[in-house]
C-alpha cells in the first residue's frame, strides 16, 4: 500500500519589516538561492516526493512567483499560492491548494520561509509521531536567564527557565486535523499552527528535539550567521 503524500507549506508571505531594507528577508540571497528556497531544498532532500507549497506575498504575487520559481530545482514538485495579511491566512490559503483527493492522513509540515538551515534529523523527528498524536513541534531549551515583566512594563521578576522551551518549525500535523483546525475563525493569539490546533481541541501536541542551528533569520546579523554555518558545512 502506497504511503500518503507529504506536503510542506513554506510560509514566505511576510514583509520582513524587522529586518529592514527593500527585499523581504525570505528572498535574500543565501548560497546563491533565496532564503526560502534554501529551506525548501532541505525538505526536498529529506522527504523525496513531497510537494512544496510556497505561500508568497499577495502584493506583486506574479513577480515573487517568477523570482522563486527560477531558483527552484527542476525536480522539485512546487506550487505557489498568494499569502495573506497574517500567517494564519497564508497557511489557510495553502491548505486550499491541497486537492480534496489528498489522503486525510497525509502529513503536512508548516515551515517558516526564513528558517533555511533545518536539517533532516529535525524534519524526520517531527514526522515520526504524527499518526498517533495531534501534532509535533520542534523545540530547544532556553539557556539565557528570563524575566517576566510586570503590568507597568518596568518591574520584573525571574522565572524558571527550565520550564520553558523555544519553539521552532516545521510544525507537523495530519491533513484532516489541520484542515479542521483552520475552520476556526482567526484570533490574534494564533502565533503558530500549534496554537490553532489547540484552540480546535487537538491538544495532544508533542515536543521533539529541535536544533540550535535551525535559526530564524530576523536581523542582518542572523543572515551573517546563516552564511557562516553554510560555509562550515
Amino acid at each position: 500500500m502506497q504511503s500518503p503524500r507529504q506536503y510542506v507549506i513554506i510560509v514566505a508571505a511576510g514583509a520582513g519589516r524587522r529586518f529592514g531594507g527593500d527585499t523581504p528577508k525570505q528572498f535574500l540571497d543565501l548560497a546563491g538561492r533565496p532564503v526560502c528556497v534554501c529551506a525548501a531544498k532541505r525538505f526536498h532532500a529529506a522527504l523525496p516526493g513531497c510537494r512544496i507549497i510556497f505561500a508568497l506575498p499577495k502584493e506583486d504575487f506574479s513577480h515573487w512567483q517568477q523570482f522563486v520559481s527560477t531558483a527552484v530545482p527542476s525536480d522539485m514538485d512546487a506550487i505557489y499560492v498568494p499569502g495573506g495579511e497574517t500567517r494564519w491566512q497564508s497557511v489557510r490559503n495553502s491548505l486550499d491548494a491541497i486537492g480534496e483527493d489528498a489522503t486525510p492522513r497525509s502529513v503536512v509540515l508548516v515551515h517558516d520561509g526564513a528558517r533555511p538551515l533545518v536539517d533532516d534529523t529535525v524534519i524526520k523527528a517531527v514526522c515520526r509521531p504524527l499518526l498517533n498524536t495531534d501534532g509535533a513541534i520542534p523545540a530547544i531549551p532556553i539557556y539565557d536567564s528570563i524575566r517576566e515583566l510586570d503590568d507597568d512594563d518596568v518591574s520584573s521578576r525571574p522565572v524558571d527557565r527550565s520550564r520553558f522551551r523555544a519553539v521552532q518549525t516545521p510544525q507537523g500535523f495530519t491533513l484532516w486535523r489541520l484542515r479542521q483546525a483552520y475552520e476556526e475563525p482567526y484570533r490574534p493569539e494564533f502565533t503558530d499552527d500549534a496554537s490553532v490546533l489547540a484552540a480546535s481541541g487537538f491538544t495532544n501536541i508533542v515536543l521533539v528535539e529541535g536544533s540550535r542551528t535551525n535559526i530564524k533569520i530576523t536581523t542582518p546579523e542572523d543572515l551573517k550567521i546563516a552564511r557562516c554555518l553554510i560555509s562550515e558545512r
